[in-house]
């Protein structure tokens, strides 16, 4: 999802255009899921985007049994392995999609680069009031503890993702004099991320991540819509250590109450011992200082993330 803002910065460059032709190419070439049926969809290919992120462009596409579907298309060759990456992950979810605490983009059909997938309309949990956003935030809670605690697939992983947090101290660094912060914010974010290096490693399962859950990735409902939030774009998904996907729910909720939430909800092996909870908890708030360091690099103080990553550098560091 792209969120709309005058202070957006501007996207890499696409190596692979996205246009209403390539649409239509694809939407012929896709192949079904089981259980959908392609004659269920009335194709109506829009003439602009919904849409567009750094990897992906989300474009209208029609219409399935009454509700919007839209065709997520990879604008970068790079990104192509994290859009099969992302729907073998959402296969695996999809028979449990009823009974997890967030909507999940089912893929209805795929295509190489392409996926058919539900709209799931509203606006993005970092444009939404605290209400909304601290409701979003227990939610995510929720489902980042679900999907912790379930099998994972068969996935490669994510070298920057679910890692030991001092294997990421160089990025740390670089993002920490790119940012723009004042020195004692400095100072603090520096502590809080050598506190969670030396913390007590991940030596639990490899657990099954959404990789970017922050909040542009997650989707608040429209006003009136009694439906939970959404959980999008898991390319970035992966196995590994949580405390990665726990300092992005930091970016929705810096108070403790999210990880108390989530630590109700989670049942990996040795989610009830403290003194392992405590290492995980160090490790996912400096990983959420690091996170919020790379969006300053790349969103503007005005724009909604840049703003979400200040609030969670004044509450952390």
């Amino acid at each position: 999802m792209s969120l709309s803002s005058a202070a957006d910065p501007a996207l890499p460059p696409a190596d692979l255009p996205v246009d209403a032709a390539r649409v239509r190419a694809l939407c012929a070439a896709v192949i079904p899921e089981p259980g959908t049926r392609l004659e269920d969809v009335e194709l109506a290919v829009g003439d602009a985007p919904l849409g567009e992120g750094w990897d992906n462009v989300l474009w209208p596409v029609g219409t399935v049994r009454g509700g919007a579907v839209v065709l997520r298309v990879v604008r970068r060759a790079s990104a192509l392995p994290l859009l099969r990456r992302e729907v073998v992950v959402l296969r695996h979810l999809a028979p449990l999609a009823e009974r997890l605490p967030m909507r999940i983009p089912v893929p209805l059909a795929t295509a190489e680069g392409a996926a058919l997938i539900p709209w799931l309309p509203g606006r993005p949990a970092a444009e939404a009031d605290d209400a909304s956003r601290v409701m979003a935030a227990h939610c995510l809670a929720r489902m980042l503890a679900t999907v912790h605690s379930l099998p994972a697939p068969r996935i490669a992983s994510n070298s920057v993702r679910g890692v030991p947090p001092a294997t990421r101290s160089l990025a740390f660094g670089r993002d920490l004099g790119l940012s723009g912060v004042g020195e004692s914010t400095r100072r603090r974010a520096r502590h809080v991320w050598d506190r969670g290096s030396a913390a007590r490693p991940w030596d639990g399962p490899a657990v099954l991540m959404h990789g970017d859950p922050h909040p542009g990735n997650v989707v608040a409902p429209a006003a009136g819509d009694e439906v939970d939030p959404a959980l999008i774009d898991w390319g970035d998904t992966t196995t590994g250590d949580p405390a990665s996907d726990l300092g992005a729910l930091l970016l929705h909720d810096a108070s403790g109450t999210v990880m108390a939430t989530y630590r109700a909800e989670a049942t990996w092996p040795g989610v009830e011992d403290d003194a392992r909870w405590s290492a995980l908890v160090d490790r996912s708030q400096a990983w959420g200082v690091r996170l919020a360091l790379s969006l300053l690099t790349a969103y503007p103080r005005r724009h909604p993330l840049g703003r979400v990553a200040h609030r969670l550098l004044e509450v952390r560091s």
